[in-house]
């Protein structure tokens, strides 16, 4: 068995400047947990498998193949393959979200271009 402590675990550096940590990579699923602070926003972005985000706390949008959705705690969204998404939080307090890919892609996550849906 092994244990993860997320705080415990190291902040990645990424694209979108915000707290970032690899908990888990394996075949099957890649597990990240995210923390954007109230303001903060996710550059959009794809990732080439299915991407699960459960919302552990706090509000926030997930803008995601033109379409806009309201988040808040205890939530889970499912975005297909490939799709443009990014997060927002536009509330006063942290969001903090499970991103879980899987299976685990095979192809890194892209920024894309401003103007691209």
């Amino acid at each position: 068995m092994k244990v993860i402590k997320t705080f415990e675990v190291v902040e990645s550096p990424n694209p979108h400047s915000i707290s970032a940590r690899v908990l888990h990579v394996g075949e099957a699923a890649q597990f990240e947990h995210l923390i954007l602070e109230p303001g903060q926003e996710q550059k959009k972005h794809v990732a080439y498998a299915t991407v699960h985000l459960y919302v552990l706390e706090g509000t926030g949008i997930l803008e995601a193949g033109g379409e806009t959705i309201a988040l808040s705690a205890d939530m889970l969204v499912e975005i297909p393959p490939e799709t443009h998404h990014r997060l927002v939080n536009n509330g006063e307090s942290r969001l903090r979200v499970l991103n879980v890919k899987a299976p685990r892609p095979s192809k890194a996550t892209h920024l894309v271009a401003e103007g691209k849906n």
